[in-house]
């Protein structure tokens, strides 16, 4: 692996990742550094994502019929999307539902990874349709 320096911008990306815990898309991660250095570029927290993402520090999501979002935790896990807001979580698990990856007709292909991402309506989009 290639050893990278940290750079100002990519301590930058760093921070604004860790500002949101549900899982921000690039644009929302520019928007939320843009506020504090508007000299940053769009280019510059591309870049720096895909760098992290390329060292095993964060990892993308990728989210049918959206942009990608970035999550800090590398485990497996699984996700939820609401269908009204966008905004993706964690999901803890409660038991062990471990897919039977044995059980699967991978049609020859070497699995490297998987993503689940549940889709639904959060709480407080819920609230907001009551009213």
């Amino acid at each position: 692996m290639k050893e990278r320096r940290q750079t100002i911008q990519k301590g930058l990306v760093w921070d604004a990742l860790n500002e949101h815990m549900n899982h921000p898309s690039a644009e929302q991660i520019y928007e939320s550094i843009i506020q504090k250095h508007p000299t940053i570029s769009r280019a510059t927290v591309y870049r720096n994502l895909n760098s992290l993402v390329e060292d095993g520090i964060i990892r993308r999501v990728q989210v049918p019929g959206g942009p990608d979002r970035y999550d800090r935790i590398l485990e497996q896990h699984f996700h939820v999307q609401c269908v009204v807001c966008k905004s993706i979580h964690d999901l803890e698990m409660t038991k062990d539902l471990s897919i039977g990856l044995e059980d699967l007709d991978l049609k020859g292909y070497q699995l490297e990874s998987y993503q689940v991402v549940f889709n639904g309506v959060c709480p407080e989009c819920q609230k907001e349709n009551l009213s």
